[in-house]
This record gives C-alpha cells, structure tokens and sequence, in this order.
C-alpha cells in the first residue's frame, strides 16, 4: 500500500496551530467538505426518492421478476452517479468528508445488486424456491430439538449454493469498498475494508461450521475486534508522524474495533465464551443494553466492567496515542455511569446530570491532560526503534 501523503495532509498541512501529537481530521478538510456534503447528501436523497416515483409509476407487478430487474437498474443507475461524483469529488478534488458519503452509497448499492443477482442465480438457476425448501424438509422428523443434529440435517438438505449465502453477502459488501479505496485511496473506506474482510472471515468459518461459530459467537466477535484493533496499531506503526493515508486508515480501524470489541467482551461477561441453547431460543437474554439499562444488579456489575474496559482502552489510547478508542466508547460509558448511579434511587434527571457531569468532566480532563499523562505513561518505552513507533513518544515542545 503506498505511503502517499493522504488528503486531509495533502490539504492541510501542519502550518495550522495543531501541535504535533494532536490528530489531524482524517475526515474532514475545511468547511468547504461540509458545504459539499450538503449537497451530496441532498442530491442522494433526491435520487432516492426519484427512484421511489418511478417505481410507483411503473405498470409492472410489484415484486415480479421484471419489477426488481427495473428497481435493480436504477439502482445500478444511483451507483453510476455517485461513482462519478467520487471520481471527481474524492478522486480529482480529494474531498474527504463527500467521500465517505459517496463510499457508504455507492458500496451499499452494489452490494444490494451483488446479493440480489445471487438470489436470482439460486431462483432461476439453482430452482431453489418455495417448492424446493418444501420438497427437501418434507420429511424432517417433528420432535426435533435444536442441536448440532437439527442443524447438522438442515445443512444436509442445502446444496452448498445456498450455504455459500452468506460468504457470497461478505463479498458482495467488500468488493465495491475494495473498488473503492483502491481507486481513491479514501482511508475511511479502508477502515471498511479492514472490517468487511473481519466479517467475511467470520462468516466462512459460519459456512464451514454453523453451530460451533454460533456457539462460539462471543469469541468470534472478539476476535475481530481484536483484529481490528491489532491491525489499526500495525497500521499506526507503519506511519508514526501520522501523515500520510495510512495513519488516517489506522484511525478508522481503531473506530469501527472499539464498538466492536466493547460489546464484544461485555457480551463474553454476561452469556460467557459461548452461548447455551437457551441463549438461541430467547435472544433477548443476549441483548447487551437492555441488560445495562435494566434496575438488577446485573446490571450494576455488567456496568462496572464496561467502565474498567473502557478505562483499558483509554490506557490503549494514550498509549498509542490514539482518541478514536474512547469516542468509540462514550455512548456505552454513559449508559454505564447511569446505570451505577440508578442503583442509589435518586429521581432520572438528577441521574441524567450527574451521568453527564461525570462523564464529561473525565473527556474534558483527558483532553486539557492528555500529553503529560501520556509523557508519564511513556517513561518506561524507548523513544527509538521498532516500539516507538507504536507508542510514539511526546514532544519536548508539547505541554
């Protein structure tokens, strides 16, 4: 991958009062990005609802075969559009923030034809339908129990072009992100591009091995977090002066880890490494916020660990010197912080301020304190070498 300076470097220099350790926006230039993003925005949704008239105006049976080859060409049409949009916003006028507009739309709208030129595949080619389904578990026994067995009989009944469903779905959301960040060079689709390929790897070890991921579900969402998060440092290694694209990649990769991870562990500490049966007939027992914002002391405890990983990350964050980490993670903190302080029976408003007095004022402190903690923190890593780079050192200059 070429180390290119990216465009927000490109368009804004460091002749600006950022102090070097402060993290330049990897996704925004100037005002002028805002400016243009309005009017993308604008134009997208005014394609959208284009696209909704001429359906509604066409004498074509809703959901025929020749009503979604019509919805499917304008949609094809939508991603021509925003395509060119990028070339010229993103690819010749390096506009930043427009791009990661244009990359969500475009990605999305080839990842709807992608999926849906698949199913037509197994429809029409395969003749996999309502018929086929009926034929194959006519015979299923009635008194069958979810397990392995139930699931390990199911998959015998599905050529593998229908349990390549889900790998095909993975691809069909990489390629135009890939598509993308290889023709612009965009690094928050290269952030995208790190997850999409997490997922995909997620989803063929599913094909290969439905129950056991499933089962396993919590550690496999570690793991790509963990991924995530390992590949942003790596990424951030590779470019300690933050400077160039890859640095604004590694940012993205550190945003999209830490939702990711956070719910992740936090999932593995209320349903454990893997999820029982009962975890899979009643899904809300799995459901991590309503676990948080419920009045049991479950919830407390669930809470107290949200802010302990949290706090590791902030300790990951200053290390590497990297705040997406937390961002990432102050919507679950407040959630956290709130429903600790529920648990003393003071009145919601009064929860709700001291939730956002505290969490604001532990942002603020970081913030204003943020180079001399780091300074301490950093005493014991060399300031040279492989390690520097990915605990880049505090300036002498910087307070």
């Amino acid at each position: 991958m070429s180390d290119a300076p990216s465009a927000s470097a490109a368009a804004a220099p460091r002749s600006n009062n950022a102090r070097p350790s402060d993290e330049m926006l990897p996704f925004l230039n100037n005002f002028h990005d805002i400016f243009t993003t309005i009017g993308v925005v604008i134009l997208l949704g005014g394609m959208g609802v284009a696209i909704g008239q001429t359906m509604a105006g066409l004498d074509v049976e809703e959901g025929s075969l020749r009503w979604q080859m019509a919805l499917m060409g304008l949609i094809g049409g939508f991603a021509v559009v925003t395509w060119l949009l990028s070339a010229l916003l993103v690819g010749h006028q390096r506009r930043i923030l427009p791009g990661i507009v244009l990359c969500g739309a475009f990605s999305t709208a080839v990842t709807i034809i992608l999926v849906w030129a698949y199913a037509q595949f197994l429809v029409q080619g395969v003749g996999v339908g309502e018929d086929y389904f009926e034929s194959r578990f006519a015979n299923a026994p009635e008194d069958m129990e979810f397990g392995r067995e139930a699931v390990a009989y199911v998959l015998a009944q599905l050529p593998w072009s229908v349990r390549l469903l889900p790998v095909v779905a993975g691809l069909a959301a990489l390629i135009p992100v890939a598509m993308f960040y290889f023709s612009f060079r965009l690094p928050f689709a290269g952030g995208l591009m790190g997850v999409t390929l997490a997922v995909l790897g997620a989803l063929v070890l599913f094909t290969i091995d439905p129950f056991t991921t499933g089962t396993y579900a919590p550690a496999v969402s570690v793991a790509v977090g963990g991924i995530l998060l390992l590949a942003g440092i790596l990424f951030d290694a590779r470019d300690p002066e933050r400077t160039t694209r890859l640095s604004g990649t590694a940012f993205w990769l550190h945003f999209f880890a830490a939702p990711i991870l956070l719910s992740a562990v936090l999932n593995v500490v209320q349903v454990g490494w893997t999820l029982e049966e009962a975890d899979f007939a009643n899904p809300e027992q799995t459901n991590l916020m309503a676990a948080l914002a419920s009045d049991s002391a479950h919830a407390t405890q669930l809470a107290a660990v949200a802010l302990v990983v949290i706090a590791l990350f902030a300790l990951v964050s200053l290390l590497i010197n990297r705040r997406a980490l937390i961002v990432s993670g102050l919507l679950t903190a407040g959630i956290s912080i709130a429903a600790i302080v529920n648990q003393s029976g003071l009145d919601a408003p009064v929860v709700l301020a001291i939730t956002l007095l505290m969490l604001g004022g532990v942002v603020v402190l970081l913030g204003a304190a943020w180079n001399p903690v780091r300074r301490v923190l950093l005493v014991p890593v060399p300031s040279g070498g492989p390690i520097a780079r990915i605990f880049p050192p505090v300036s002498t200059a910087e307070g």
